[in-house]
């Protein structure tokens, strides 16, 4: 229990996290379930809510009746509501438009500037080249490469060793690179 509270995990399917009737309730859960009182645990949902930019207008609404980005938006509000000091995030930004990602993308560049950890995985190389302070390649379990993202990303061997797509102002910056 303790590792729960220290550790919140966001799985790559928000729906294999939500099972309340209604958002509000699925987001109090975790603090409720922690032995907080249901208005503080409603405060905390609230509040974990707003920051994922879910309106007021959701909150009665069952969260299987949500869009794919919108149920993210909800699986993450009920880790934040947690408060964890490590937030561990499987492709956060997947079913989310361009403006979502942003968004999502400014709220954990806020809680890792809190002095929380936020651990990212994902294949989207454009994201990470652009938020990421410190990116590990994995592969088959183990760690092949571990750096500063531009570092990693200009180590074409260990790019194609790996099988990772580079992003494209990489792409680019090496081509002209070959060019001359």
């Amino acid at each position: 229990k303790k590792l729960r509270k220290y550790a919140g995990l966001v799985f790559q399917f928000p729906e294999y996290q939500l099972f309340e009737e209604s958002v509000l309730k699925d987001v109090m859960f975790g603090p409720k379930n922690f032995g907080i009182k249901d208005e503080e645990a409603k405060k905390l949902a609230i509040e974990a809510l707003k920051s994922c930019n879910i309106d007021s207008s959701y909150f009665s609404r069952s969260p299987f009746e949500l869009s794919g980005g919108e149920k993210r938006r909800v699986a993450i509000a009920g880790i934040l509501a947690l408060d964890p000091e490590v937030l561990v995030l499987d492709e956060p930004t997947a079913g989310l438009d361009p403006q979502g990602e942003k968004e999502m993308m400014a709220l954990f560049e806020k809680i890792y500037e809190s002095g929380k950890s936020v651990i990212i995985v994902t294949h989207n190389m454009d994201l990470v080249l652009k938020y990421a302070r410190t990116v590990v390649v994995m592969s088959k379990g183990e760690v092949v490469k571990k750096g500063y993202p531009l570092d990693v990303f200009v180590d074409e061997e260990i790019m194609k060793n790996v099988s990772i797509e580079p992003p494209y102002v990489i792409k680019v910056a090496l081509a002209l690179k070959e060019k001359g």
